[in-house]
C-alpha cells in the first residue's frame, strides 16, 4: 500500500511548493499518485461488499487533483496540494452525499472522514427534519461509546445563534411542515434544537505517520469506516 516514499514526497512538496520543482521529480509524483490510485481501487472493491451505495464508482473518480485551482485564489505562490485526498460516494468527489474520505498527509495530519460536506440548503433542510423526526435513532448512532471513543462529535456548526434561527421565517416555514407535534418537540428541547446550527455533517478520526505506515492500517481503515456505515446509512434517508 503506502510506503515512506509517499510521506517523503508530500513533505518535499511542503518544502518547495513551486511548478519548476514538480517538473523535475514528475516520475516521482506519477508513481507516488499510481500508488494512492491503486489504495483506493482496493479500497472500492472492500468497500462495495459493505456499502452497495458505492456500486459503480471509480477510482479516478473520487481521488482530487493535486493541483490547486488558483483562478481566484489572491496567493499562486503554492500550486499544489500538501496531501492526496479521495471521497469514495456515489457520484464520486463533487457529490453531496454522504461519503467515505481518505486524506493522507505526513506530520500526523493523516484522517479519515464520515458523512456529508456540502449538501445545498434544501438538502441541509431535509436532514435536519430527518434528524429531528428520528431522534432517539440519532442519539443511539453519535452517542454510543465506540463513536464517542473514535470519532467525538459531529463538526461543522454555523457560527449563527440557534434561538435566533429558530425564529428566522425559514424555519417557521419548516416547523410548519413538520407539523404542530414536532415543532413543540423541537422548541422545548435545546439539545435538538442545536441541530439546528448544523451545515455539515461530518466525522473525522486523525492518524499518525506510524499508523498509516503500519502493516494492520489498511484493514483498520475498513474497520472503521464499516462501523460508521449506520451514520452515512441514517443520512441519507434525509436526502
Amino acid at each position: 500500500m503506502l510506503s515512506t516514499i509517499t510521506l517523503k514526497f508530500l513533505e518535499a512538496v511542503k518544502i518547495n511548493n513551486n511548478t519548476e520543482r514538480m517538473h523535475r521529480n514528475r516520475d516521482l509524483y506519477l508513481q507516488e499518485r499510481k500508488r494512492f490510485t491503486e489504495l483506493v481501487e482496493h479500497l472500492i472493491v472492500d468497500m462495495q461488499k459493505i456499502d452497495p451505495n458505492l456500486d459503480g464508482i471509480i477510482a479516478k473518480d473520487c481521488i482530487y487533483r493535486f493541483n490547486k485551482d488558483l483562478r481566484f485564489s489572491p496567493d499562486k505562490s503554492h500550486p499544489y496540494k500538501l496531501h492526496f485526498g479521495a471521497f469514495l460516494c456515489s457520484g464520486g468527489r463533487k457529490s453531496s452525499l454522504p461519503w467515505y474520505y481518505i486524506h493522507i498527509q505526513p506530520g500526523n495530519n493523516s484522517m479519515i472522514w464520515w458523512g456529508s460536506r456540502c449538501p445545498s440548503r434544501d438538502e441541509v433542510n431535509r436532514i435536519r427534519l430527518h434528524i429531528w423526526k428520528n431522534w432517539d435513532e440519532w442519539k443511539e448512532i453519535t452517542e454510543n461509546q465506540t463513536f464517542r471513543r473514535y470519532y467525538g462529535e459531529v463538526e461543522w456548526k454555523d457560527n449563527v445563534d440557534a434561538e435566533r434561527r429558530l425564529k428566522s421565517k425559514v424555519w417557521r416555514e419548516l416547523l410548519e411542515k413538520a407539523g404542530k407535534r414536532l415543532a413543540r418537540k423541537v422548541v422545548n428541547n435545546p439539545e435538538m434544537i442545536e441541530v439546528l446550527r448544523y451545515v455539515a455533517w461530518v466525522v473525522s478520526h486523525w492518524m499518525s505517520d506510524e499508523e498509516v505506515l503500519s502493516e494492520k492500517w489498511y484493514n483498520e481503515v475498513v474497520s472503521w469506516f464499516k462501523k460508521m456505515k449506520k451514520f452515512n446509512d441514517f443520512l441519507l434517508k434525509g436526502f
